[in-house]
């Protein structure tokens, strides 16, 4: 019984993980539809790896979805993180926002760097998970 609970949290996951990337694909595709007031034109440079990151979220939560035997879940976990980290390094190098603020602008910076660095971590976990088999931290 507590195997499918699991099982069933699992896939509970995977389906808002890839509802949540289905609505952050809409957002981001149309922000300067939108004329968000911080958005600058250089979105239009970032948007094509954003795009990539989170299809690449998408396809692996749905693969995840009908099948994750724990070295593949890590594996999948592991290339998103790798892409995603890609999208917020290229985000962060051309950043593509204006506050009209410098503050604002210094603390967006801050944000997307803690991001990076979650990111790196996450994915160290997900690899240390991934050689020695574990299916998480402590187990």
């Amino acid at each position: 019984m507590e195997k499918e609970k699991t099982e069933m949290s699992k896939k509970s996951e995977y389906v808002a993980a890839i509802i949540f990337n289905l609505i952050f694909w809409y957002i981001v595709n149309n922000l300067l539809n939108w004329q968000v007031y911080f958005v600058t034109n250089a979105f239009n440079d970032v948007l094509w790896i954003i795009n990539i990151s989170i299809y690449f979220a998408i396809a692996g939560n749905l693969l995840l979805l009908f099948y994750s035997p724990e070295r593949l879940r890590h594996l999948v976990k592991l290339i998103i993180n790798v892409v995603s980290f890609i999208a917020v390094y290229i985000v962060w190098t051309v950043f593509p926002f204006n506050f009209y603020n410098s503050f604002y602008d210094w603390c967006f910076n801050i944000l997307i760097i803690l991001a990076m660095i979650a990111i790196i971590i996450a994915s160290i976990v997900e690899f240390y998970l991934l050689v020695t088999g574990k299916p998480k931290l402590g187990s």
